[in-house]
């Protein structure tokens, strides 16, 4: 499994987006979202490969309104 450190995420950000974002990568294995303190999330894939992909295109991409 690989795990992903997802930062500057509005404080509002639902599950639901972040798995039609992240979901075309792979299957996701586990998110997890920060609520006190917001604004960060963590991604696990079941797959290397679909992190490592992810994290590739998805760098300072636009989530939910913001890189």
């Amino acid at each position: 499994m690989s795990k992903l450190y997802l930062g500057s995420l509005r404080p509002d950000i639902t599950q639901r987006e972040l798995e039609d974002v992240f979901s075309r990568f792979g299957p996701i294995d586990n998110l997890w979202i920060a609520r006190k303190p917001p604004g960060f999330a963590y991604l696990t894939y079941t797959d290397e490969k679909d992190a490592a992909e992810a994290m590739r295109t998805m760098d300072g991409a636009d989530v939910g309104g913001r890189p």
